[in-house]
C-alpha cells in the first residue's frame, strides 16, 4: 500500500478547503452565477476509498431545473455571449488559466468523491480541460464563414449557436468529461445546463465558480446536482433544451432518443461506451514487457472504469513459446501495479466507484470462473474498507457469460489468442460497440492493413491513446450516435448552419 508525502498533503489541505466550501453550505447547485441549495431530496456523498460519508447535498428539484433552463434561455437571449466571439475566446482562455491554477483542488475533489488517482488528475485530466478550452477559443477566433454569389444574388453561410445545451455527465472522468462538453458548447455561444453524476459532482461545481470568476456571464453556465432518473430524465423531455449531450450507458442513451421524439425533437449526441480490444501482432512485436506495461495502463487505469479500457487483449500468433512469454509479461506488468491511496504519488489503481459496481464486477468474474475461466495473476492486496477490486487478467472466458459478452467497466481484462489477423479483426468488428481499440504492430505497411479493416472511432497504434483535444472522439455502431467530443468536429455538435441570401434587385 502507498503512503502520502508532504506534497500530497498540500494537495489534500487545499482540496479540503474547496470541499468544505461546497458541503458546509449545502451548495450543490450553481445557477445564474451563484451557488445555491437544491430543493430536492438529499444525496449522500460516499468515498469509495474507505466507505465514509463525505457529506450530503440537496439535489435539484424538477421545478429548479425548469427555473435553471429559463435562466439559461434568458442569458442566451440577452447577454453578449452568443454575439461576441472575441469575448468568448478571451474568457475561455482565462478560464483555462484558472483551472490550471486550481489543479490540486480539482484533483482532490475527484479523488475523494470518485476514487480518481490524484496524480493522474493533476497531470492529465486538468491539463486536458485547459487544452480543450484553449483549442475551442482558437477555433472560434478563426471562423470566417463562407461567402457565395451567383447572378441572382449573394450571401453567406455561417454557424450559429443552438441555444440552450443540456449536458449529462458520467462519473468516471468528472472534470475531464466536463471540459469535453463545456469547451465547445460555450465557445459556440450557447448557454448550458450541466447535470453531473450524483457520484461525482464536486469538481463541476468548483469549475462553475471559476467560470464566473473568468467572466462567463451569469446564467450561461449552470450546474445541477441530481439523479439520472429525476433531473436527467426531465432534461431529456424538456421543451426548452435545444441540444442534449450524454455520455453513459446504452439503455439510458436510447431513452434520450425517445424523449427527444416525445418532446421538441432536440438534437441528441450520445457516447455510450465500448469493449475495446488491444491487439498484439506478434509477428511485428519485439518487446513484450514494454507492450504488457502499456496494456496494463490501458486496462487498469481509472480502475478499468473507462469506455476505452483494454478489456480484451488479443494476441495474434501461432508460436506457443512466444505466447507463453507474452502471457508471463502481461501477468508481471499487472502484478507490478500499485493499488492504494488515490492521493499517494506512486498509486496506479484506486477503488471502483461504489458498492453496486463492486458487486457487479465480482459477480461477473465469479460466473466466468464457475464456467471454466482462469484468473492468471495473483490479486493485489486491497483495503478491507471501501470498494476495491484488484487488477485481474482472466483467460478462457465463455462467450455465454456476462463477462464474455458485456462491458465489465472495472479493472479486468481478458486474454484471448487468435492465429490469424482476420480473426482478430472479426473480434473487434463483430462487437455491437465500436468506440476504440489498439494495435501493437511495428511494421508500417501492416499498420495500414489493420487501420483499413478495423472499424472503430479511435484506433491507437503502438501505445494506448484516445488522441488529443484536437482529434474527434466518438464511436461507431452502438457506441455512439451523432456528434463527436473534441476537435473541430465538437463545435458542430452545438451549432446550427444558417444561410443568409441577398437577392439582386
Amino acid at each position: 500500500m502507498s503512503t502520502t508525502t508532504s506534497s500530497e498533503n498540500t494537495l489534500i489541505d487545499r482540496g479540503r478547503t474547496a470541499l468544505r466550501a461546497i458541503i458546509d453550505g449545502n451548495l450543490g447547485q450553481w445557477i445564474g452565477g451563484r451557488a445555491v441549495t437544491g430543493t430536492g431530496d438529499e444525496i449522500g456523498l460516499i468515498s469509495p476509498s474507505d466507505g465514509t460519508v463525505i457529506g450530503s447535498l440537496s439535489a435539484a428539484s424538477e421545478q429548479q431545473l425548469n427555473e435553471t433552463v429559463a435562466v439559461a434561455r434568458t442569458a442566451f437571449n440577452e447577454a453578449d455571449w452568443a454575439k461576441d466571439a472575441k469575448l468568448r475566446a478571451r474568457v475561455l482562455r482565462r478560464l483555462a488559466d484558472l483551472v490550471e491554477a486550481d489543479a490540486e483542488e480539482i484533483a482532490y475533489l475527484d479523488g475523494i468523491e470518485a476514487g480518481k488517482v490524484a496524480v493522474g488528475s493533476v497531470e492529465e485530466d486538468v491539463p486536458d480541460v485547459a487544452a480543450n478550452l484553449r483549442l475551442s477559443a482558437d477555433l472560434i477566433s478563426r471562423d470566417d464563414g463562407r461567402f457565395l454569389q451567383n447572378p441572382d444574388g449573394w450571401g453567406w453561410v455561417t454557424k450559429v449557436p443552438s441555444g440552450v445545451v443540456g449536458a449529462i455527465l458520467p462519473w468516471n472522468y468528472p472534470v475531464a468529461m466536463l471540459g469535453w462538453k463545456i469547451a465547445p458548447a460555450l465557445a459556440a455561444g450557447n448557454a448550458m445546463v450541466v447535470k453531473t453524476s450524483e457520484d461525482s459532482t464536486l469538481s463541476a461545481l468548483h469549475l462553475a465558480k471559476l467560470a464566473t470568476e473568468a467572466g462567463v456571464p451569469d446564467g450561461i453556465l449552470n450546474v445541477l446536482t441530481g439523479t439520472g432518473a429525476g433531473i436527467g430524465a426531465a432534461m431529456g423531455l424538456h421543451n426548452d433544451i435545444d441540444v442534449l449531450t450524454f455520455t453513459g450507458s446504452g439503455p439510458v442513451g436510447r431513452s434520450f432518443l425517445e424523449s427527444s421524439a416525445r418532446s421538441n425533437l432536440k438534437k441528441v449526441s450520445l457516447e455510450l461506451g465500448g469493449r475495446a480490444g488491444y491487439i498484439v501482432d506478434s509477428e511485428h512485436a519485439t518487446d513484450f514487457p514494454t507492450i504488457a506495461a502499456d496494456i496494463a495502463g490501458a486496462a487498469f487505469g481509472t480502475s478499468g472504469q473507462n469506455c476505452t479500457a483494454a478489456s480484451r487483449v488479443i494476441y495474434v500468433g501461432d508460436d506457443d513459446e512466444r505466447f507463453a512469454e507474452f502471457r508471463t509479461a502481461l501477468i508481471d506488468a499487472t502484478e507490478a501495479l500499485i493499488v492504494g491511496d488515490p492521493f499517494a504519488a506512486d498509486t496506479d489503481v484506486g477503488p471502483v466507484i461504489n458498492a453496486r459496481a463492486h458487486e457487479r464486477i465480482t459477480a461477473w468474474i465469479d460466473e466466468a470462473v464457475e464456467k471454466g475461466a482462469r484468473i492468471l495473476n495473483t490479486g493485489a492486496d486491497v483495503p478491507d474498507t471501501g470498494t476495491w477490486y484488484p487488477p485481474t487478467v482472466i483467460e478462457g472466458v465463455p462467450d455465454d457469460s456476462e463477462l464474455g459478452r458485456g462491458e465489465i467497466f472495472g479493472p479486468v481484462t481478458q486474454l484471448l489468442r487468435r492465429n490469424s489477423r482476420d480473426d482478430a479483426v472479426d473480434l473487434i468488428n463483430g462487437e455491437p460497440y465500436g468506440l476504440a481499440s489498439s494495435v501493437w504492430c511495428e511494421d508500417i505497411a501492416q499498420v495500414r492493413w489493420w487501420a483499413s479493416r478495423i472499424r472503430v472511432g479511435t484506433l491507437a497504434v503502438n501505445g494506448y491513446s484516445e488522441g488529443t483535444e484536437a482529434t474527434p472522439f466518438g464511436g461507431m455502431r452502438q457506441s455512439g450516435f451523432w456528434g463527436r467530443d473534441n476537435g473541430p468536429e465538437a463545435l458542430g455538435t452545438y451549432q446550427e448552419t444558417m444561410t443568409v441570401w441577398v437577392a439582386d434587385t
